[in-house]
């Protein structure tokens, strides 16, 4: 059995869950396999029902273990290779740590107009369309919540979310890829634009990006 993880995938410009679990544990820096299943061609989501329980991606090998879900990936990748010697995805300070998950929480189980309306593939298309009134509308509510955060008396140094990067912004680094692409205003929310083009450069998330961007894209699947 290798200790090399395995990582199930779906394609770069179609799986945001995916994205987040890559964005995860190419920033911890651990050596891992990664396997594409193509979900355009997997309509009935036999393959993916071969790798995950669930028959949804992300799914995570490791160690005889398989982990399905994103944000339980993120917490298996702090238990199995944890600091110092991989970086961290949850804050030291203990209310910073809380502030944190809930914010992954909140990313992991909410937010569906912008799901719906800004839909991930679309972002690499040319142009991108106009997403409807209801998912502008919510992400003035995301970048509001990203501004209350950044702009705390007691937020720490450093321009994420809780200061140095962590989970909250492994989780949101899609949705500041849907806001960008569909040109979300963010003239009062000048805080929430610097967060966003500092995950645009974290390495992780560009990683992803610049893989997806040389894919042929995908207006329905």
């Amino acid at each position: 059995m290798t200790n090399r993880p395995i990582l199930y995938v779906g394609e770069k410009n179609i799986s945001s869950w995916s994205m987040r679990a890559w964005v995860a544990v190419t920033y911890k820096g651990i050596p891992f396999e990664e396997r594409t299943i193509d979900l355009t061609a997997d309509k009935d989501r036999s393959q993916r029902r071969k790798v995950s329980p669930t028959g949804k991606l992300p799914a995570l090998h490791h160690a005889g273990l398989v982990i399905p879900d994103s944000l339980a990936i993120m917490e298996y990748l702090e238990e199995a290779f944890p600091a110092p010697a991989h970086p961290a995805l949850w804050p030291t300070d203990r209310a910073e740590r809380a502030r944190s998950r809930w914010l992954a929480a909140a990313m992991h189980s909410g937010y569906m107009r912008i799901r719906e309306g800004m839909s991930f593939n679309l972002c690499f298309l040319q142009p991108v369309p106009e997403a409807p009134p209801p998912a502008r509308d919510e992400a003035v509510e995301v970048l509001d919540l990203w501004e209350s955060c950044l702009t705390r008396a007691d937020h720490p140094a450093g321009e994420f979310l809780c200061g140095a990067f962590s989970g909250a912004d492994v989780m949101f680094a899609t949705m500041a890829v849907r806001l960008l692409a569909f040109r979300t205003p963010t003239d009062r929310h000048p805080r929430a634009r610097a967060y966003m083009d500092a995950l645009m450069e974290n390495h992780a998330v560009s990683g992803w990006l610049d893989a997806a961007r040389a894919m042929a894209p995908v207006a329905t699947y």
